[in-house]
């Protein structure tokens, strides 16, 4: 018993140790989803928009931000057959934020490496992504967020109203 007594001290001091370290990263992670506006060859439809991302906290005021996406929406071909418009897409991005009270704006804006496909036609390049949001929580712990963004997909553009959630550690 008395062996092992110092390794639980020690795997309780590295919990402790750990857990501190945990709370002042400058890591945050979140998922989100939204009702999305998805312009295509001259047709506007409503689809659906997943998103897993992260946030690298460079200063109080500004961070990186990245992650995956997925967009749908349901459009009609040329042959006025309904087909799936598929986006999938990582996003780069610089995000300044204005901290307040009880959460924060901020501002994202930067591009989106995209692949759309629709049907057999295929798409893939690089796009502008502009984001405006208000996040309700302070830097650690989890929060709320309320997003409007635009995206540039090379054939397809997309507005959202997202809402999201993260962890900040």
């Amino acid at each position: 018993m008395k062996k092992l007594m110092p390794l639980a001290v020690l795997c309780t001091s590295a919990l402790i140790a750990t857990s501190a370290t945990a709370q002042t990263s400058p890591l945050s992670v979140g998922a989100s989803a939204s009702i999305t506006d998805v312009k295509y060859a001259g047709q506007t439809e409503t689809g659906h928009t997943w998103e897993a991302n992260g946030t690298l906290r460079l200063t109080d005021y500004s961070s990186l931000y990245t992650g995956y996406g997925q967009t749908t929406a349901d459009f009609e071909d040329s042959n006025g057959i309904e087909r799936t418009l598929t986006s999938s897409y990582i996003p780069v991005a610089l995000q300044f934020t204005v901290p307040g009270e009880m959460g924060s704006l901020y501002l994202r804006g930067g591009a989106n490496y995209y692949r759309t496909e629709f049907g057999s036609e295929k798409d893939i390049g690089w796009g502008a992504i502009g984001t405006i949001g208000v996040k309700l929580n302070t830097t650690t712990g989890p929060g709320l967020a309320f997003e409007l963004t635009y995206a540039d997909r090379g054939d397809a553009e997309t507005s959202s109203v997202t809402v999201g959630t993260s962890i900040g550690f």
